[in-house]
């Protein structure tokens, strides 16, 4: 009985080192072995089933949209961009869809899908008259900063797009992983801003960076 205590009481020091082992190697991050034999040696001491898991920071979830500065900084030194049109770009930056990259309605309200943002919604957004905010959307729609789906586009997450559904080059903003904007969007703007030329130049320009 004694001997058997014993290896019991052995054992036990030897998980408790081990525990003590793993927990003092946390601090510079555990190794997928050291994760699984951390968790087998607690269900064994314990009976319970415990995993790995990481504590909610305040940032996370923060909603935000990448700026692709390298394509922006080149087209500011072109002369691509108008002081209006750079204002513009930032004041719609907060209406971008994720991953799609649509201008929609931003109304807390509605649970479901947003509405596509139009004209006439964004300029009461702006304390600006519908007039020149279409003017400036066919502008930027023209230099390939805008795009606008064909009815009947499908994006990867099912919204169901019209003629009226105004996207913004993920070359610009983005609002989606760099690597998964949605595949309609990238249709959409597959041969924008790949020869740009400014003014009566006859240089062709071309961005730093395409994501797609």
């Amino acid at each position: 009985m004694k001997k058997a205590l014993d290896q019991a009481e052995k054992k036990a020091r030897v998980r408790d080192s081990k525990i003590e082992e793993l927990i003092g190697q946390a601090e510079v991050g555990l190794s997928a072995d050291q994760q699984k034999m951390l968790l087998q040696i607690l269900h064994k001491t314990t009976g319970e089933d415990y995993f790995i898991g990481k504590r909610k920071k305040k940032t996370d979830g923060v909603k935000f949209v990448q700026m692709i500065t390298e394509n922006i900084d080149y087209l500011c030194e072109i002369g691509y961009l108008t002081q209006a049109e750079k204002a513009f770009l930032f004041e719609i930056s907060r209406f971008l869809e994720f991953k799609s990259n649509v201008i929609v309605e931003k109304n807390v309200e509605n649970e479901g899908k947003p509405s596509a943002a139009s004209p006439s919604y964004l300029a009461k957004k702006l304390n600006k008259t519908r007039t020149s905010v279409s003017k400036m959307m066919n502008e930027l729609l023209d230099k390939g900063i805008l795009g606008v789906a064909e009815t009947g586009v499908t994006t990867e997450d099912g919204r169901i797009c019209s003629s009226r559904t105004w996207f913004v080059n993920p070359n610009i903003l983005c609002n989606a992983p760099k690597d998964e904007v949605d595949r309609a969007t990238q249709q959409i703007f597959s041969k924008a801003l790949r020869n740009i030329k400014v003014g009566e130049a006859k240089k062709k320009h071309k961005l730093p960076i395409y994501l797609f």
